[in-house]
C-alpha cells in the first residue's frame, strides 16, 4: 500500500524549521541532531532514539566525513518515505532511492560540499584541531551551513510534497 506523507499546514513551517536548526546548533552543538530536532519538533514527532542516533553524525561522522548536514537530511527524510519493515525489500526502498540522490545534490551545491572538512576546514580526528575549532569559535560557520541546510531540506521536502512525490510503501 502507498501512502503519501504530509507536511505542516502552516506557511512558515519552512522558516521556522531553518530558526530551530540555527538556534540548536548555536545553543547546543551537534549540526546533525541540530537539524533533526528542528524537523522532529516541527513534524511532531518526540523518539528520543532518533536523536541519540543522530549523535554519531555530528562533526562528519565524528571523522571530519560526510557533513551532518546531508546525513540530518537523509534522517529526516527516511523518517518520512523510509521503509519500516525490512520485508518489504526493494519495494519498501524505492521511495527513498532518487528523492536520497537529489537531495545530496541540492545541499551539495547550496553549501558548497558534501565534506565535512572542506566546508568547516578542521580534521576532527586531530584532538587540538578539534579542540581550537571550538575555542576559537570557527565552529560558529557551522551555524549558517546548519540553517542553510535545514531551509534546503524543507523547500525540498515541500517540493516533493506539492509534486506528489512524498510517500512511502506501508
Amino acid at each position: 500500500m502507498v501512502k503519501a506523507v504530509t507536511l505542516p499546514e502552516s506557511p512558515d513551517w519552512v522558516e521556522r524549521v531553518k530558526e530551530k536548526a540555527f538556534n540548536n546548533m548555536k545553543n547546543h552543538e551537534s549540526c546533525a541532531q541540530s537539524i533533526v530536532a528542528a524537523f522532529m519538533d516541527e513534524l511532531g514527532i518526540n523518539d528520543p532514539m532518533v536523536i541519540r542516533a543522530a549523535g554519531a553524525l555530528h562533526g562528519g561522522m565524528v571523522s571530519s566525513l560526510v557533513c551532518g548536514v546531508h546525513a540530518a537530511g537523509l534522517m529526516v527524510l527516511g523518517m518520512l518515505v523510509g521503509r519500516e519493515d525490512l520485508e518489504l525489500g526493494l519495494d519498501g526502498l524505492l521511495p527513498i532511492v532518487m528523492p536520497a540522490q537529489d537531495l545530496i545534490k541540492r545541499l551539495d551545491k547550496r553549501l558548497g560540499s558534501s565534506s565535512c572538512k572542506e566546508l568547516s576546514g578542521v580534521d576532527f580526528t586531530d584532538a587540538e584541531a578539534a579542540i581550537n575549532f571550538y575555542v576559537t569559535k570557527e565552529n560558529e560557520k557551522c551555524f549558517g551551513l546548519v540553517s542553510e541546510g535545514a531551509e534546503e531540506i524543507a523547500l525540498f521536502l515541500k517540493e516533493l510534497e506539492e509534486g506528489g512525490m512524498l510517500f512511502r510503501h506501508d
